[in-house]
């Protein structure tokens, strides 16, 4: 019966690894590669007062065991057409995703925790296990490498910063992009670029502007009239020293100049 079983299960896997599921996985994967590069393309235009510059680097993982795929050699074998693909490749394939089914199920079994065959199946083909992200960073002269904790705080105020605000921006882009076309893109922060240097807080606003956020921030002495952004509205809050009450000026930036707003009562 056990022979029997996988017998069927290999054929099962064959037929839908093959003609079904790979063919949506490799879409994914595709379109995430795609976004790796735009925002690496991003990245590489916001450069620190040092040349400081951030890129994302997706690795793939390797094989944990021997009956399993390198990512590399797994997403090969995805992206080959089943009618191309040699016995011995399938096989290959099949082997993987058994090994990871019945790994899956193992960890279930351990942690006392039940799991529906879709469960497993789900977290087995969920491509993004299959990589990791690393970030990396280079200066001017120096050779490019991995943004650790390390090398971090080696970094200027503004550099920190940097490092900080760009992956953030890219990530929310990313979380954006399933949203519908119209679906506004809101991004919200408090003491907003707060130890950035007034060039490099020009370029985030750039990059704002690039990513097509909606935002709402607010700072102690930020106003946001750089010439990387055509239009704000900006209010300043007054409170005179210990007032129950705040005074709201209006203010509007239209690319070149900043106007107050008066108030159409006075």
């Amino acid at each position: 019966m056990e022979n029997l079983l996988t017998a069927k299960d290999k054929e099962l896997f064959e037929d839908i690894l093959a003609n079904t599921i790979s063919k949506k996985i490799r879409v994914k994967i595709q379109s995430s590669k795609r976004w790796v590069e735009k925002m690496n393309t991003l990245m590489d235009s916001m450069r620190t007062s040092s040349g400081l510059k951030l890129s994302l680097n997706w690795k793939s993982k390797r094989a944990e065991k021997e009956e399993q795929l390198d990512t590399g050699k797994l997403v090969e074998l995805l992206q080959k057409d089943s009618e191309i693909m040699r016995e011995e490749e399938v096989e290959k394939l099949s082997m993987h995703f058994r090994s990871k089914i019945a790994e899956a199920r193992k960890l279930s079994n351990d942690v006392n925790t039940m799991q529906s065959f879709h469960a497993v199946m789900r977290e087995v083909l969920d491509y993004r296990k299959w990589f990791e992200f690393t970030l990396e960073c280079q200066k001017t002269g120096e050779k490019k490498k991995e943004l650790t904790d390390r090398v971090f705080f080696t970094f200027s105020g503004g550099e920190k910063a940097m490092a900080m605000y760009v992956p953030l921006f890219s990530a929310v882009v990313a979380k954006y992009a399933g949203a519908r076309e119209d679906a506004p893109r809101l991004v919200s922060l408090d003491e907003a670029f707060a130890g950035v240097d007034e060039m490099n807080i020009r370029d985030m606003f750039r990059l704002m502007r690039e990513c097509q956020f909606n935002f709402m921030i607010n700072s102690q002495v930020l106003w946001g009239d750089y010439d990387t952004m055509p239009g704000l509205a900006i209010y300043q809050l007054l409170r005179p020293e210990n007032a129950k009450f705040v005074t709201v000026i209006k203010y509007v930036w239209n690319g070149k100049e900043k106007l107050i707003v008066a108030d159409k009562g006075s």
